[in-house]
């Protein structure tokens, strides 16, 4: 018996990704295409603490620690005031 086959009863069902889990991984990935170059190690970093949310939400509990925590509050502060200072440059109404 096939997935298909259980899937052509109903026994299970077919897994959708949430589209603001999509929305997420797109809006990391174009960082560097918004930002600039430089910014690609902040696609490393903020995917690999995405792939530690999905893992720490749906498999276990305890996988993050303050420290962790408290560096990405810092560095998403940080994110802010260049995403800000890039669409006052760029995008001036935008912030009207």
């Amino acid at each position: 018996m096939s997935l298909q086959n259980w899937l052509d009863n109903k026994w299970i069902r077919k897994h959708q990704t949430p589209e603001r889990t999509l929305a997420h991984y797109r809006t990391i990935q174009a960082l560097p295409l918004i930002l600039g170059k430089d910014r690609e190690k902040d696609i490393n970093y903020l995917d690999a603490c995405r792939i530690k949310r999905n893992k720490v939400e749906y498999d276990y509990s305890g996988g993050s620690t303050h420290l962790e925590a408290d560096e990405l509050i810092k560095f998403t502060k940080e994110l802010k005031t260049t995403v800000i200072n890039w669409l006052w440059d760029n995008y001036p109404e935008l912030l009207k």
